[in-house]
């Protein structure tokens, strides 16, 4: 996978990003209304989709957007910032970067989780793990990942760590998705190895061991970078 060249890349994004702000004001696209896809915009601009896809997430960050799976993206007039700019993955630098803002933010909170969750947010907690494992008899289960990660942070209890958690599920999705491409993990490897790790997390926070939390989701999330970044450089 060749490294992009950072420059360029963001001189490509920030034209797309002129592009699609001015679309919206000149075409006066009225607030809730639906942007044109990616396709559409790439085909309208002639730029590259990871351009337009930065373009999107700077829009979102912006609160200019705002994106729905499987709907699209939509336009907000007098939308608040996000607090966490989710930039385009482009290289394996950019993949790394974002993972160890991603491990440096889900260990701390899985600790503080650990201090402050109740038994509601425990039982969500135990919900997502069962809905992720038994999608996982059949599929990749993304959505249901990211779930349970979201319900460790709503354990926190700290509404700015649960909005950057959140911010990172399309970061998630992403991760998966060169996973699948590479074939890292079979399935049945990977519900395997989610029951354990998940469930060190889960073990910890309910016994209420900050500590031992913050070591168990800094191994899971190190554990997926190294079985991918090994299959990378196979």
């Amino acid at each position: 996978m060749r490294l992009a060249d950072g420059n360029r890349a963001d001189t490509r994004s920030h034209e797309a990003y002129r592009h699609l702000r001015a679309f919206i004001e000149q075409q006066g696209v009225p607030d809730g209304a639906r942007l044109p896809s990616e396709s559409e915009f790439v085909d309208r601009l002639g730029l590259s989709r990871a351009s337009i896809r930065e373009a999107l997430a700077r829009l979102r960050a912006e609160g200019r957007a705002v994106s729905r799976r499987g709907s699209g993206t939509f336009v907000v007039h007098g939308g608040k910032p996000e607090l966490v700019r989710l930039s385009a993955i482009e290289s394996i630098r950019d993949l790394i970067d974002w993972h160890e803002f991603r491990v440096a933010l889900e260990s701390e909170i899985a600790a503080l989780s650990a201090e402050r969750r109740g038994t509601e947010d425990l039982a969500a907690m135990q919900a997502a793990q069962a809905a992720l494992m038994a999608r996982l008899a059949s599929a990749s289960a993304e959505q249901e990942d990211a779930a349970f990660h979201h319900a460790v942070a709503a354990g926190a209890h700290n509404a700015k760590l649960i909005e950057a958690t959140n911010a990172l599920t399309s970061h998630i999705f992403r991760w998966a998705e060169v996973g699948r491409r590479l074939v890292v993990l079979t399935l049945a490897e990977r519900r395997e190895i989610i029951a354990i790790e998940h469930g060190d997390i889960l073990a910890a926070i309910t016994a209420g061991n900050a500590s031992d939390a913050r070591t168990a989701a800094r191994r899971h999330l190190l554990n997926g970078r190294a079985r991918l970044l090994s299959t990378i450089a196979r």
